[in-house]
């Protein structure tokens, strides 16, 4: 290239692709849902380190629990055992092993805000542990489990000043991109209070959430070991998910 690369203008060229490929499919309600998620999967998988897989589907837990079906999954893609997938392509995703839920949808607003925070909730609640690892030779002690991203995705949204008002009551969701309007990202206290909000502009919304996500995921570090001997006795007939929901 002739030119200096500038990383603003590829990420607005990604930012343009995404917009035009979430607005069409909203045009056809019959293919928006699932077809969506994938636009969204498919814009994380472009620049997400190879250490993290993408999909959607359910997460469980050692117990057997089940979480609502999440539209977008980031988890762990080099030490997580895939346990179950399905033909649709949804998958099983153990709970240690998972960085961040997503919910999609055309709007951000507050029946999306509660909907999408009773589904992130369905995932934070699930029992995790974490296990020692052996790091050149070393045995390591088992880190403290990391917290759970948590954000809504969608074409456009209410004001951002509206955003913040519901915030407080949804303690779930700490990020989010409408991009058509703006990016979020919300700090909390040790009691999942609101401490502050900072939201972009509409023409750096997905600009933003790029560095948004990747600073989120960054801060994590890498998920807590899994303990695979607790999942020795759970198998999907003890799954408290009926089969309807496959």
């Amino acid at each position: 290239m002739n030119e200096k690369m500038n990383i603003k203008t590829l990420l607005k060229t990604k930012q343009a692709i995404l917009e035009s490929k979430l607005s069409i499919l909203i045009d056809h309600p019959v293919t928006k849902g699932d077809q969506c998620e994938s636009a969204w999967i498919d814009y994380f998988r472009s620049f997400l380190p190879n250490k993290y897989a993408v999909d959607k589907g359910f997460v469980f837990d050692a117990e057997g629990n089940v979480s609502e079906q999440i539209d977008i999954i980031i988890y762990d893609a080099l030490y997580t055992p895939l346990i179950f997938g399905t033909d649709s392509g949804e998958k099983f995703i153990t709970a240690e092993s998972v960085y961040a839920v997503f919910d999609s949808k055309p709007k951000i607003q507050k029946s999306t805000i509660e909907y999408t925070n009773l589904k992130i909730s369905s995932v934070s609640k699930l029992k995790r542990s974490s296990r020692g690892m052996i790091n050149a030779g070393q045995i390591v002690a088992p880190r403290a489990l990391t917290h759970i991203i948590g954000g809504i995705l969608a074409v456009d949204s209410i004001d951002s000043k509206n955003i913040k008002k519901y915030m407080d009551d949804y303690p779930y969701i700490d990020i989010g991109c409408a991009i058509k309007s703006t990016s979020f990202i919300v700090s909390r206290d040790n009691k999942n209070k609101m401490i502050d909000f900072k939201f972009s502009s509409s023409d750096e919304s997905i600009l933003s959430f790029f560095y948004i996500i990747l600073d989120e995921l960054y801060k994590l570090g890498t998920v807590a070991g899994i303990d695979i001997r607790n999942y020795s006795d759970t198998t999907l007939s003890s799954m408290k998910i009926m089969k309807e929901d496959l």
